[in-house]
């Protein structure tokens, strides 16, 4: 599993994430952008996911859902969670940022609930590859929801799916 630092900034509003994943960039960068990758890897485990829209470009729109799988979870059994990414910027390769809202089943993002600008970047470390996902929130107290939520215990649960998918 791969070891997951979590740097909270809530002066600067921001949430910063860095692991580095088992596997060289070109594969990573794939396992973000790929439709059929994603959808294996995505969301906690316990959850699978499956992506309405799949338009990974600038401008472009990933609607998904995760549904819980995992009968021990108790009440989220059954449940269905969607999300949109907006992509905003792309240098192939290397980095995208993406708005990330909570949403509903027909993409309307929810506007009760924490939203956050993603950038992600992605570095080679000898056949390894560093992802720094660096997170802002309007405010220091969405940044305190998302943690509240369980943003980086889920964030940490889907990167152990990721190195499943990276070993294949």
């Amino acid at each position: 599993m791969a070891e997951v630092n979590v740097t909270k900034d809530l002066e600067n509003k921001t949430l910063k994430v860095e692991f580095v994943a088992n596997g060289p960039k070109d594969k990573v960068w794939q396992a973000y952008t790929n439709k059929e990758q994603f959808e294996k890897w995505w969301g906690p485990e316990g959850w699978d996911t499956t992506a309405k829209k799949f338009d990974f470009t600038p401008g472009g729109r990933v609607h998904y859902g995760m549904k819980c799988v995992d009968e021990n979870q108790g009440e989220w059994f059954g449940q269905t969670s969607w999300g949109l990414m907006e992509i905003q910027s792309m240098d192939e390769g290397n980095s995208f940022t993406y708005k990330d809202y909570f949403s509903d089943e027909s993409g309307t993002p929810n506007q009760e609930m924490p939203k956050m600008t993603v950038t992600n970047t992605f570095t080679e470390e000898d056949g390894k590859t560093r992802v720094v996902s660096l997170c802002v929130a309007a405010s220091a107290e969405q940044i305190e929801k998302q943690i509240e939520m369980g943003m980086v215990e889920g964030y940490s649960s889907q990167l152990n799916k990721l190195e499943q998918l990276l070993a294949q």
